[in-house]
């Protein structure tokens, strides 16, 4: 599947909602803070999070990545949550062993 607008906007918005309120402690980082770090009207932070904002400029991204003291590469990971190789090859492993147990149940049935 193709990385989509609303895919970087949800990025953004979950990047947004892991930081915390500079006014409301306890809370996350709400649109309007965010728009206010970042120079841009709230307005158009919104469309870029709900996935409406057709083009949304790399200088535009570029101040909301610093508005997050984030990079503006964290806005492009696709949906499908990037596993780190640790992950990949702990499955990997544990589908092996699965299997290996699978074969041995059934070799024994037969």
């Amino acid at each position: 599947m193709a990385f989509s607008l609303k895919d970087l906007g949800g990025n953004i918005r979950s990047i947004r909602k892991s930081r915390p309120s500079r006014n409301k402690p306890g809370r996350p980082l709400l649109q309007k803070e965010l728009a206010a770090a970042a120079g841009i009207p709230a307005s158009c932070l919104c469309n870029i999070e709900q996935g409406k904002y057709r083009n949304p400029t790399w200088e535009i991204l570029n101040r909301i990545a610093g508005g997050l003291d984030c990079d503006i590469s964290d806005f492009f990971h696709g949906t499908d949550s990037a596993a780190s190789a640790m992950e990949i090859a702990l499955s990997e492993v544990i589908d092996l062993i699965v299997k290996e147990r699978l074969d041995a149940l059934s070799g024994r049935r037969k």
